[in-house]
């Protein structure tokens, strides 16, 4: 097993609330932000994943700005016309990088007679028979098109089936922006190399 205290820094964490694992240090992560273990006797197994810095970000309750927190909006707009709701659909990034990936899956209420009329679409689109679902996806999301729409019309009035819409994306940075400095052999001091990847990936969001 080997040993090791590993230097972060925050950069733009204002509002995040951090957790460390039972076995890391708290005082030292409090005090100099180094994660290292609380009793060097019970290391980390080898070999395996394992968190152990954790942290969030939560708007108080009822906040007016609760939804700034959020990296990518998503807004839909039907409007029922006879037999007919014709659907406008917005994504909006406030991410502060690229989003890749980005899908927004759509229920589509009562379609019985196959996909629906999609009159307008920044990406691509494709309706998901089995799921009754229109998949709007886009590919990259940068800083030429931070927001994006899709019109489409279906046959059915049902506008409150339109919902939840689930959207996932992945980036190749945090929200929280986590920098290690550096790592020591705990037991020697000695600098120790290391590799660092971050990355950014839903797991649940839902636009309801």
């Amino acid at each position: 097993h080997l040993r090791l205290s590993v230097d972060t820094a925050a950069g733009a964490a204002a509002g995040f609330a951090f957790k460390t694992h039972p076995n890391i240090d708290k005082a030292a992560f409090a005090s100099d932000q180094l994660l290292q273990l609380k009793d060097p006797a019970r290391p980390f197994p080898t070999g395996s994943e394992l968190g152990v810095l954790k942290w969030r970000r939560q708007a108080a309750r009822g906040a007016a700005g609760a939804d700034e927190l959020a990296p990518l909006s998503v807004t839909c707009w039907p409007s029922v016309s006879g037999h007919e709701t014709y659907v406008n659909l917005y994504y909006v990034s406030s991410a502060p990088f690229d989003l890749r990936e980005l899908t927004i899956a759509v229920p589509v209420p009562g379609a019985t007679a196959g996909a629906p009329q999609v009159n307008q679409c920044d990406g691509a689109w494709r309706y998901d028979s089995r799921a009754r679902a229109l998949i709007w996806s886009v590919a990259l999301v940068d800083e030429t098109n931070k927001s994006g729409s899709l019109e489409f019309v279906m046959q059915s009035t049902d506008a409150d089936g339109l919902f939840p819409i689930e959207a996932s994306f992945s980036a190749a940075k945090t929200l929280c922006a986590v920098e290690v400095g550096g790592a020591v052999n705990a037991e020697s001091g000695k600098s120790v190399k290391f590799a660092l990847r971050r990355g950014l990936q839903t797991d649940g969001y839902h636009v309801a």
